[in-house]
């Protein structure tokens, strides 16, 4: 594995948004402003992409240790997320806000992928469903930004590493094909359908921030 400053800042940024969002959960013993939905397609998505982490023709070196830690992590930290939405701090998850029918983003992922891969292979057609997934697993977030009036900061402190991240790993997109000559359709796809979901997100989140700060203000005066 070669050095890519932008996978691996990306890499980075995506560790830290899960790192932050554990701890907001752990702090404030809280998942307000949640949506366990997307949380649960998050782990889908690393379930079936890291997949490879059992293929037995997979070369060992340090780089390898490396990887399988981190996609290990990922899996396990996300799962933990999405058990202590649903179990611990179920009282504080707001479900009649988060309200959107998973069923509907992967169904037409799984088809797609199908569709879209370039060799029959199980493995492949799962890692292409698993890009095509994270694209659209932000969208019960979203829809739950949309309906609440408040945001807290460690949410906010936990979407914006996360939308950065899918940022850098598509100018690693554009670094990979200028200088190794690769590319891969379903990437580029995911990356601009992912791009223009986290601006809506952002633009949620700055709105809502701002109503915060001119709420308090009309308190004070």
């Amino acid at each position: 594995m070669s050095f890519n400053i932008f996978r691996d800042l990306g890499d980075f940024l995506h560790s830290f948004a899960i790192i932050l969002l554990m701890v907001k959960l752990l702090r404030t013993k809280s998942c307000a402003n949640i949506s366990g939905k997307t949380q649960i397609l998050h782990a889908i998505v690393f379930m079936m992409r890291y997949l490879d982490v059992f293929d037995p023709h997979t070369s060992f070196s340090c780089c390898y240790y490396y990887i399988i830690t981190m996609k290990i992590a990922y899996v396990l930290l996300t799962l933990l997320t999405v058990y202590m939405i649903y179990g611990p701090y179920k009282k504080t998850y707001d479900r009649e806000n988060d309200t959107m029918y998973n069923e509907f983003l992967v169904v037409p992922c799984i088809v797609l992928a199908t569709y879209q891969s370039s060799a029959c292979f199980p493995m492949e057609i799962l890692w292409t469903f698993s890009i095509f997934l994270e694209a659209v697993a932000i969208i019960p977030q979203l829809d739950l930004l949309y309906k609440i009036d408040y945001v807290d900061n460690y949410t906010v402190g936990y979407l914006v590493p996360l939308g950065l991240y899918r940022a850098f790993y598509m100018l690693n997109w554009v670094y990979r094909y200028y200088y190794e000559g690769f590319y891969n359709a379903a990437s580029v796809v995911a990356g601009l359908v992912m791009a223009v979901l986290f601006a809506l997100v952002f633009v949620r989140l700055y709105l809502l921030k701002r109503r915060g700060r001119r709420s308090m203000i009309t308190v004070v005066m």
